[in-house]
């Protein structure tokens, strides 16, 4: 292999033949020039196009949405004897709801059997030791902790304790889902609220008594979608029955 011509001889030539060398080197020196400046410049755009393409990808990607909160029940609770605070309160879950034909009901209200029946949240007032053996004596000052004015479901109040499920949080409140909020007094007097969650999420709640098995009569101003209606005739009508016993105001938020 012939190796390049060494730098004497470059030399030499150039001394020899100044007119044609110099003009050539000088032409040969303005291309490679060129040709490294073209390509800087080259590279140059293309890693500033790099970022432009990634910051128009992450604009056109659609963000994700954010997802909706569960719906949430708040109740009030009132009393009707002085001195009288809240034992405990449970919730239960039911299927579906059919409205039954009655004959005599109050005006505006309605009778309605629930399907199923779970119960999914209980709470109960937490005294301790000494406090279960002397709660029910209404001269114990500490039982005004426990006259709750308001729960909302899934969120244990102060001074009460979870009963209901024993070791995890309660589920979500489902859309398409009923429920029974019951409140239980410790003077005996127990209330009762029936909640659906429609489809949408929105909350439907009506003032509840207990009839018969699952069925209860709600006041008032019961919407008619509120529950599937049962064909009504003689026999599959239900009587009139007379009032549970309970009472005191369970409103819903």
């Amino acid at each position: 292999m012939r190796s390049c011509p060494s730098i004497s001889l470059l030399r030499a030539l150039l001394r020899r033949y100044p007119a044609l060398i110099t003009p050539a080197l000088m032409l040969f020196f303005f291309a490679a020039c060129s040709l490294r400046k073209h390509g800087k410049e080259k590279t140059t755009e293309v890693e500033q196009a790099a970022p432009s393409e990634a910051a128009t990808e992450a604009a056109e990607e659609p963000s994700p949405e954010p997802t909706p909160a569960p719906p949430s029940v708040t109740v009030h609770i009132s009393y009707a004897h002085r001195g009288d605070y809240t034992e405990s309160l449970s919730v239960d879950k039911f299927a579906g709801a059919t409205l039954i034909p009655t004959h005599g009901e109050k005006a505006g209200s309605a009778l309605v059997r629930f399907e199923g029946g779970e119960p999914v949240w209980a709470i109960a007032a937490d005294r301790g030791v000494s406090g279960s053996l002397l709660g029910h004596m209404p001269v114990v000052e500490e039982n005004k902790k426990f006259a709750l004015t308001e729960v909302t479901y899934g969120t244990v109040p102060k001074h009460f304790a979870k009963e209901e499920p024993e070791n995890s949080d309660p589920e979500p409140l489902e859309p398409g889902k009923y429920y029974i909020f019951t409140v239980r007094r410790a003077s005996g007097v127990i209330g009762y609220q029936a909640v659906h969650i429609t489809a949408d999420g929105a909350i439907e709640s009506y003032e509840a008594q207990p009839r018969v098995g699952t069925s209860y009569e709600l006041c008032c101003d019961v919407a008619t979608d509120f529950a599937s209606p049962e064909s009504a005739n003689p026999e599959s009508a239900a009587p009139d029955y007379e009032n549970a016993p309970g009472g005191g105001a369970v409103e819903p938020q």
